[in-house]
This record gives C-alpha cells, sequence and structure tokens, in this order.
C-alpha cells in the first residue's frame, strides 16, 4: 500500500514527500525518497485511507539540525527505483612470455561474447583497457588482437589496434614477473606503447569517479609484494585508486596457476585463504602475490589451466563487474512531478543496523570533500554515503537505509 504524507501550515509552504523503494542485487531494502515543494500553494483536501500524517517530532533529523517548524507536519509514498550503477574502468594486464600461446588465443575468443558483451547487455557504463603487446604478426604467438565489435578491427592480426569507445590497447610486453612495473610504468607514459595511441600512459584512458578493476592474467607470479604495489599505485594516482595503500579503491582479479576447485570454474574469493598448490597445467607456480592482491581488494581467483573454461571464467567475472557496479550507498534521485522543484536542503539518511538497535541519522554536507563518518553528499546523479558511513552499511548485510527528504533543513556545518 503506497503512503502520502503531506506537511503545511499557516506559516510554511506545503511540500510533498515522495519515498522510493529499491533493492540491491543481494535483496537488500535500499530505499531512495524525494522531496518537492509546489509552486503555489494547493488547497486544502481531506486525506484519503492512504494518508498517514505524522507530527515532527516523528521526522528523524541530525542532531546538528534546526528544529522544525511548530506547525509542520509530513509523511511519505513509495515506488520502485533502482540503485545507481557506477561506471567501472577495467584495467587487464596480459603476460606475453613465451609459454602463454595458449592463454592468449583463449582471452582473444573469450573476451568479446564472454566479457564485453555481458557487460553491454547489463548496462554497465564499461571501458576495457588492455595492457599488452598488439599481435601484428601470426608469429607472434604470446601477443593478442581484439576484433570489433569491442574494437574496430574486423580481422587480427591487424597492423595497429583499433581503439573505440569501450576498448584501448596500451601494446607493450608483459613479461613473466614483471606486471607491477609494467603498469606503474606505462601508467604516465615513462614506458611507451608501441604505437603511441598513449603519450601520457593507459592513465589517459581512465575516467574520474569510475570503478577500478584489474584482470591479471599469468602463469607466474610478481616480483615485488602485493603491499609494495599498491603503496606505489596508490601514490602514483590517489584520485584514481584511493590514497590509504591499506583501504584501496580498487578490485584486482587474478587468472593465474593455482589449483582448481572441484569444479574447475569456481573461483576463490577474498575470505579463502592463499592456495600454493599448482593447477594441472604447464605452469611456473601459484601465483600467490596476485592472489593476496585479490585477497585484499575483494577480487576473485581462477586457475589459468583451464582454456576450455574461459567463457565461464570471463562471464563469472563479468557479472562481478557488473555487481560491484552498483553500490548500496548510492541512490538516484527521481525526476520531481512537473510543476515541482527538489529541495536538497532537507534531505537525511537514516540508517536501521540489523541488530535491531535505535536508527542514527546521517545528515547532508555540501561535497565530498567536506564528508565526515555521519554525513553523505547529493550530486547531479544523486544521494550518496559518504565513505565512513558507506563502510558501516555496506558490512551490515540486514541494514535498512532510508534516503529521507524532511520539512526540516539537516545540513550539516
Amino acid at each position: 500500500m503506497a503512503a502520502s504524507k503531506f506537511c503545511g501550515g499557516a506559516a510554511s509552504a506545503a511540500c510533498l514527500v515522495l519515498a522510493v523503494y529499491g533493492c540491491s542485487a543481494d535483496g537488500a531494502r535500499a530505499p531512495n525518497l524525494l522531496l518537492v515543494t509546489p509552486e503555489a500553494q494547493p488547497p486544502a483536501a481531506e486525506p484519503d485511507e492512504d494518508t498517514t500524517l505524522l507530527p515532527p517530532s516523528q521526522i528523524p533529523v541530525p542532531a546538528s539540525s534546526p528544529p522544525a517548524e511548530p506547525d509542520a507536519a509530513c509523511g511519505t509514498a513509495s515506488a520502485a527505483v533502482e540503485l545507481v550503477a557506477q561506471p567501472v574502468d577495467i584495467i587487464v594486464a596480459l603476460d606475453n612470455s613465451g609459454s602463454m600461446d595458449d592463454e592468449a588465443r583463449a582471452v582473444e575468443a573469450n573476451i568479446n561474447l564472454n566479457f564485453a558483451q555481458i557487460l553491454q547487455d547489463s548496462g554497465v557504463d564499461y571501458r576495457l583497457i588492455l595492457v599488452s603487446e598488439h599481435r601484428e604478426r601470426d608469429l607472434q604467438d604470446t601477443a593478442v588482437c581484439i576484433l570489433s565489435p569491442l574494437s574496430t578491427l574486423s580481422a587480427c592480426p591487424s597492423d595497429a589496434p583499433g581503439p573505440s569507445e569501450r576498448f584501448f590497447q596500451y601494446s607493450i610486453e608483459v613479461g613473466s614477473d614483471d606486471s607491477f612495473e609494467v603498469l606503474l610504468e606505462t601508467f604516465d607514459g615513462r614506458e611507451e606503447d608501441d604505437f603511441g595511441l598513449a603519450p601520457g600512459g593507459w592513465s589517459e584512458w581512465l575516467r574520474p569517479g569510475a570503478k577500478k578493476v584489474f584482470l591479471e592474467i599469468t602463469d607466474d607470479d610478481a616480483d615485488g609484494s602485493a603491499q609494495a604495489f599498491l603503496s606505489a599505485l596508490t601514490a602514483l594516482a590517489p584520485d584514481d585508486f584511493g590514497a590509504d595503500p591499506a583501504r584501496p579503491e580498487l578490485v584486482w582479479h587474478s587468472i593465474v596457476g593455482l589449483a582448481e576447485q572441484q569444479i574447475a570454474t569456481e573461483p576463490y574469493v577474498a575470505t579463502d585463504p592463499v592456495q600454493t598448490a599448482e593447477c594441472d597445467g604447464d605452469v611456473f607456480n601459484a601465483g600467490t602475490t596476485y592472489q593476496e592482491l585479490s585477497r585484499l581488494t575483494g577480487g576473485l581467483r581462477f586457475p589459468i589451466c583451464e582454456f576450455a573454461g574461459y567463457d565461464a571464467v570471463f562471464r563469472r567475472i563479468a557479472g562481478d563487474v557488473v555487481q560491484g557496479s552498483r553500490n548500496a550507498c548510492d541512490f538516484a534521485v527521481p525526476a520531481p512531478p512537473p510543476g515541482r522543484a527538489l529541495d536538497l536542503d532537507k534531505v537525511a539518511v537514516s540508517y536501521s543496523p540489523g541488530s535491531g538497535e535505535a536508527p542514527r541519522v546521517f545528515g547532508r554536507v555540501l561535497g565530498a570533500e567536506a564528508c565526515r563518518a555521519d554525513a553523505f553528499f547529493v550530486d547531479d546523479v544523486g544521494v550518496h554515503l559518504c565513505a565512513e558511513a558507506c563502510d558501516v552499511v555496506s558490512l551490515d548485510a540486514s541494514a535498512g537505509v532510508d534516503v529521507l527528504f524532511t520539512c526540516q533543513n539537516t545540513l550539516l556545518r
């Protein structure tokens, strides 16, 4: 049953509070509410049977908010809405060493149909950046050439990569154990690509605000530690990957030489320990450093030996990217009805812990730069919990979150 709630009184303009409820992929309730104020005072009307009128004392607001107008009264109405889908930049590092010929062909065969197509069909705004040597001649067994529709190429091998709106290739040879070094030195163009497509490095193709996802494909291990790489990467580009290496803003998936699960294409997840046993194939080791990086960032791990199962592997990674692009801390703001305007000064967020504790109410700050643990901000895209508030809510699988638009100013100073 939808419930409509109105605010009004002799000394205040009337307002309509629209509560919009959606669900995240795991079924958790993720409501979004919109406050609209009419341009003119509507005539008084008796509430219908679905109307609920509440006194201001029952509207949760942050403690730092000004008091409500004494004659205000507010209420809610419900409708369905989707969570905001965050753009995703996917960086694939593919080993070009001499033992990687089968893997290179498997990537070429699956990156369109079982990866890019799934992302496209899901509606995710994605961009794929491949850091690996481009295949210009058939004799380059471990280089890769990507066909359309992901790229603009109609045939492979080709004289050069075919960049498109969704695909970019930074062509450089990646050795057995130097993916970390190559990614860092090519980020800003210190190591040039073979075709001069990005003089400033592959960072030219990254988009501000896009979620960053890496995929490592190798039959060897890294030269260096996972933590040292995160420290170097976050120092190089804190706006892209986070400023704190202990809390990097990226996900790292690994297709490496670790042993298969009972179902060979089933991934290891972040809570599974690092595997030292190797998969049944021609690999140098289990890629424990890459595994640890996946564990630190919430990524998945797959055995590289399963060439015939790369379709399932790429589908699973694509599915994880789709899932991760829908952030439970970001809510789309519905368009107001004709003749009405959004009042951002009167928005609040109520978080109800799954433990049954009393709800906590977050107030609004003017932008991400002013964020604090009890706050959120609103932009052209929607409503966004600040990082610390998001951490609390995201870890609570049974949380209830209400984005509330009230009759009271909720701006935190």
